[in-house]
């Protein structure tokens, strides 16, 4: 299964009871979701975090509008880890920027989750990386 087939298929399980989704479009590595309320989410599927350029171009568009959100989607990795701690303060500054780490074999759960900005508030700086590697360890690492 694809990542933006794992998306969609867990945000629309997700939304069984609520029925906010309206219309999904895969475009690419790009989910775009249609909700109800005028409201948008783009969700975007990587096997490798490296150029963000686009989502952090989206995450910046969200910070404007409230009915936007980013979803980053990409393997549970050791490199892909390490690009969120490396670039952690730049993803915490969007409140509506959400990671999943996913891993669609895995035996135990198949998937993590961590939206930075909220993460950044709750949390102190010295366990960040200690507490990502926790949340991360949950999930096996993805292996092709």
């Amino acid at each position: 299964m694809s990542l933006p087939e794992w998306i969609t298929l867990f945000l629309r399980n997700k939304d069984m009871m609520k029925q906010q989704i309206l219309h999904v479009e895969e475009k690419g590595h790009i989910v775009h979701i249609t909700l109800k309320g005028e409201k948008k989410q783009d969700s975007f599927c990587y096997e490798k975090l490296s150029d963000l350029t686009d989502v952090l171009a989206a995450a910046k568009k969200s910070d404007s509008d409230p009915n936007y959100s980013v979803n980053i989607v990409c393997y549970n990795t050791a490199a892909n880890l390490q690009i969120l701690i490396d670039h952690w303060q730049q993803f915490a500054s969007h409140q509506r920027l959400l990671f999943y780490f996913v891993n669609p074999k895995s035996m135990t759960d198949i998937k993590w989750i961590v939206n930075p900005w909220l993460h950044n508030r709750i949390s102190e700086q010295k366990s960040l990386v200690p507490g990502l590697k926790s949340m991360a360890s949950m999930v096996e690492e993805w292996k092709r």
